[in-house]
């Protein structure tokens, strides 16, 4: 598998054009998509398999290339990673439009692919790097403009799954204690919603939620979650 995700890493053409190696002809939906999409949610794009060569790499499981592969994905998330999705305009344009509030979750949005960058900064040791995502999520999970855009208290698209990414973040960073409030405002905000949900399921239901509240991992079930 993580030699098949370090292929990825490598560009294809279409039309002449020099695309991602990941880059779908079809839109996230698979719908119709004019020129198709790079997807860089960490549940549909390219910031899970940054991750998940992340991961293996600082366990030390290693194939070739993949040091590269993730300096690429990581690179492009850099430029693209504001938006939920790339499209050829993006691409064709000079620089990426500026990209609004969106919700800030873990399946898409700044804190998913902010925990996918530094995972990947901590495979390579890059510092500055590091620095950069943790500040992401720290100013994210502070804008109430972004913030406003939660309405659940989900794993996937919530509470449930914010206050797990930055416990994540705060655990690998060498200064853990300037998540604490952000940790405590989360779980405040989850516990409000908690009863709210009525489906029982663990993505998007009060099974995956009340973990999250619970704060344990002994069965390390955020590992599905691709954030450890």
């Amino acid at each position: 598998m993580l030699l098949y995700l370090v292929s990825l890493s490598q560009p294809v053409y279409s039309e002449g054009k020099r695309l991602p190696g990941w880059w779908s002809a079809v839109g996230p939906g698979g719908e119709e998509m004019a020129g198709g999409h790079s997807n860089n949610g960490m549940a549909h794009g390219i910031a899970g398999p940054l991750s998940v060569l992340s991961l293996a790499a600082r366990h030390g499981v290693l194939v070739p290339g993949q040091h590269e592969a993730i300096e690429v994905f990581a690179r492009w998330l850099d430029r693209y990673g504001g938006h939920y999705w790339t499209t050829r305009a993006h691409l064709d344009a000079a620089e990426p439009p500026e990209p609004g509030p969106a919700r800030p979750s873990w399946c898409y949005g700044r804190p998913g692919i902010a925990r996918a960058q530094q995972l990947a900064a901590l495979a390579l040791g890059d510092r500055a790097r590091r620095q950069t995502a943790e500040d992401t999520v720290v100013r994210t999970l502070t804008e109430p403009a972004h913030l406003a855009r939660i309405t659940d208290a989900t794993l996937c698209h919530g509470w449930a799954g914010l206050v797990t990414l930055a416990r994540a973040v705060a655990a690998d960073s060498p200064a853990p204690e300037r998540f604490a409030p952000l940790i405590n405002d989360l779980q405040q905000r989850l516990a409000t919603d908690l009863d709210q949900l009525s489906k029982p399921g663990f993505m998007e239901g009060r099974s995956g939620a009340q973990l999250a509240l619970d704060g344990t991992n002994a069965t390390n079930w955020t590992s599905v979650l691709l954030i450890t």
